[in-house]
């Protein structure tokens, strides 16, 4: 249940719709995709006979990677896998925080589904809650302009990315680098050169599947599943 704290790969997308809806989708890269696909579900959870949230699991994994609250928001999470060498955690230090009682990323992500009813209330818990490895944190909500990249060290946020519809911001793409720093190479590069082919007027969950998540490198060989959020519907 530790098993991102040992690493992973993905790459995330939010995306705002000319009639405003936004929509999210992602790619959970895994390195033993085979055996991983053969274990991954669509799960309802459901408190007293009412539905709390839906997510996409792995059998005998109770930490939530990626999810959804109907009517509220959307959550993916990716590794931070190539930030400062100076910066970076050992896995030591991530053990550590194990036995020391902080809950892992995907358990943070659970708690928000479990207990916030709306976008604000999940991005201050995704922001703030320490946790033991470094992740991003992707929150996608249900209308203006609720969409963030969350950049997470151990104890909180390093960097933020939003949409800004007024300047001309209406997607986000993160793969597993820190793009404002590094730059966006690879699948990132890939992935927003598909983005604005397709323009903000032909964005549906069609075409974010088909010509962006389907169009390698994005789509990878290590690829586990793709989903795809709606939040407002």
């Amino acid at each position: 249940n530790s098993i991102y704290e040992l690493g992973a790969w993905c790459t995330s997308i939010i995306a705002k719709q000319q009639d405003g809806t936004i929509i999210h989708g992602r790619n959970l890269d895994y390195p033993d995709a085979g055996q991983m696909r053969d274990m991954t579900f669509r799960a309802k959870f459901v408190r007293g006979g009412d539905e709390v949230f839906e997510a996409v699991m792995f059998a005998g994994i109770i930490g939530v990677y990626t999810g959804m609250k109907p009517n509220g928001f959307s959550i993916s999470q990716n590794t931070r896998a190539f930030c400062s060498p100076d910066t970076y955690p050992s896995l030591a230090e991530n053990i550590a925080m194990l036995w020391a009682g902080y809950k892992e990323n995907s358990w943070i992500i659970r708690d928000a589904l479990t207990n916030c009813d709306d976008y604000q209330c999940a991005y201050l818990k995704l922001r703030d809650e320490p946790q033991p490895s470094f992740g991003y944190n992707i929150l996608a909500g249900t209308k203006g302009d609720e969409g963030v990249v969350l950049a997470r060290d151990k104890w909180g946020t390093v960097h933020e990315d939003h949409l800004d519809s007024a300047n001309g911001i209406w997607y986000l793409v993160q793969t597993n680098n820190d793009h404002w720093d590094t730059g966006c190479d690879g699948r990132c590069a890939a992935a927003v050169a598909d983005m604005e082919s397709v323009s903000q007027a032909k964005m549906s969950h069609d075409t974010l599947l088909s010509d962006v998540f389907m169009q390698p490198p994005v789509l990878a060989h290590g690829t586990i599943c793709n989903t795809f959020f709606a939040p407002s519907q």
